[in-house]
């Protein structure tokens, strides 16, 4: 195992941890008032009777003397169709998905909730006018209209000008 590799613990209060490995945030360990420990992540929970249990389970000995601060970070970022990902972890909907969508770089923050969204910077039409968004719901972009994506901020924001201004105009007439 690398020192990249290492599982490590980020204090997030007295009693609770973020546990992480590598750039990975694995689940979460807590503290009862009997001094017993449980280990939740997103599939199980694991209780360990002792400190010495936990330690022996993810197989650092210095796992509680070399508490992190801050979390591990990654500088990676994620783009589908060449627009950024504005999350974490995307789940990338596909080809193969029924909800795939040519026009559009779609993902999923949660795998089988059916809330997607969509990556790069948008234009969206609400009844008062243009606004930005950055990964907004694909909801929100069907229900408004938008335009868009726009793989930085700054054509968005030059778009988004124009078509505010042609919005007040056309409003005055």
């Amino acid at each position: 195992m690398t020192e990249h590799d290492k599982t490590v613990l980020q204090q997030i209060s007295d009693v609770a941890w973020l546990v992480h490995q590598g750039p990975s945030k694995l689940g979460i360990l807590n503290k009862d008032v009997q001094e017993h420990y449980t280990y939740i992540t997103g599939k199980e929970l694991v209780k360990f009777e002792d400190k010495d249990a936990v330690v022996e389970h993810f197989g650092n000995l210095n796992l509680f003397t070399e508490v992190v601060d801050t979390p591990t970070q990654t500088s990676e970022k994620i783009f589908i169709k060449g627009y950024e990902v504005e999350h974490e972890n995307p789940i990338i909907i596909d080809s193969t998905h029924p909800d795939y969508r040519d026009d559009l770089p779609v993902y999923a923050k949660v795998a089988g909730k059916g809330i997607y969204y969509a990556a790069g910077y948008y234009c969206i039409h609400f009844e008062k006018g243009w606004k930005k968004s950055r990964g907004p719901k694909l909801a929100t972009l069907l229900r408004y209209g938008y335009e868009g994506p726009f793989k930085t901020e700054l054509e968005m924001r030059q778009r988004l000008k124009v078509l505010n201004k042609d919005k007040r105009k056309n409003d005055r007439t």
